[in-house]
């Protein structure tokens, strides 16, 4: 137990609240930015900037595209990123092809969202790729963002997968239970908490990210991240301010909505947990 200092408590409290106060301030000159006619000059309120008419296409498409992405993001991400943890954590098999596929999880911490970007245009972009089609699609930037984020997502489910209990395949392999039939009825029911993580952090991440998309969008696809720079670069600050607002809520509507369900899944499946060093 970590013993009371009323001196070391003050500065860690006065760094704390420093810090805060900094986040808040941006949050709030951003929030304000949004409702005001023409930051210094003229501070009318007016809703006329969550209009966009900044952008060619409504900003409102833009928005919901980056709903549509963000949410593509977090299913099929959550899918494919759980299922290869599976793979790679509980299947004892094909330990060489397990040991490859972990380190290749382990690339995407090491290439930044522009060298993505650039990779799938040269990629995506040749006319004799069967997989051109993607191209210039939404599916190509949900493809960019689960890849993006997939290393952090990777090693949340791997961490959840290893505070199971092992017993669970040796029972299984004794009573010749599939392994699928375990992984549905067993493992994913009580991994539920770090899939939602997982769906949580992919969705949220994907509302705000820009490195790699800004190189993939077109104009129809264009995300909210995106049209707040063009925004700024026009000098519509407000608009971009308002953008930015919208993003904000998004996700704090998310990710009380994720530690509402969050808590009530840890209560329903903790006591099934047995914590164990990795």
């Amino acid at each position: 137990m970590i013993k009371e200092n009323k001196l070391r408590d003050g500065i860690l409290f006065f760094i704390c609240s420093v810090t805060a106060i900094i986040i808040i301030t941006l949050i709030l000159t951003a929030t304000l930015g949004s409702f005001i006619n023409l930051w210094p000059y003229d501070i009318k309120p007016t809703l006329k900037h969550y209009k966009f008419s900044g952008l060619m296409n409504s900003g409102w498409d833009t928005y919901i595209n980056s709903l549509k992405v963000s949410l593509l993001t977090a299913a099929f991400g959550t899918v494919f990123t759980f299922t290869a943890a599976y793979f790679i954590e509980k299947i004892k098999r094909f330990k060489a092809i397990r040991q490859v596929g972990y380190f290749l999880s382990m690339i995407p911490l090491a290439l930044p969202g522009l060298v993505i970007g650039l990779s799938y245009i040269f990629f995506f972009n040749s006319s004799n790729n069967p997989l051109n089609f993607m191209y210039k699609t939404i599916g190509i930037l949900v493809l960019a963002n689960i890849v993006h984020f997939y290393s952090v997502s990777f090693m949340t489910s791997t961490t959840a997968l290893k505070m199971l209990d092992e017993e669970f395949e040796i029972v299984a392999k004794s009573m010749k239970v599939p392994f699928y039939r375990l992984f549905f009825k067993v493992t994913l029911p009580l991994s539920l908490e770090a899939i939602l993580e997982v769906a949580m952090y992919y969705f949220l991440n994907s509302m705000v990210t820009v490195s790699a998309l800004i190189f993939l969008y077109t104009p129809k696809t264009q995300t909210a991240s995106i049209s707040i720079l063009k925004l700024s670069e026009n000098g519509d600050g407000g608009s971009a301010a308002a953008m930015a607002v919208l993003i904000l809520l998004t996700n704090i509507v998310v990710k009380v909505v994720y530690e509402t369900i969050s808590k009530n899944i840890k209560k329903s499946s903790q006591k099934w947990k047995v914590t164990k060093s990795i």
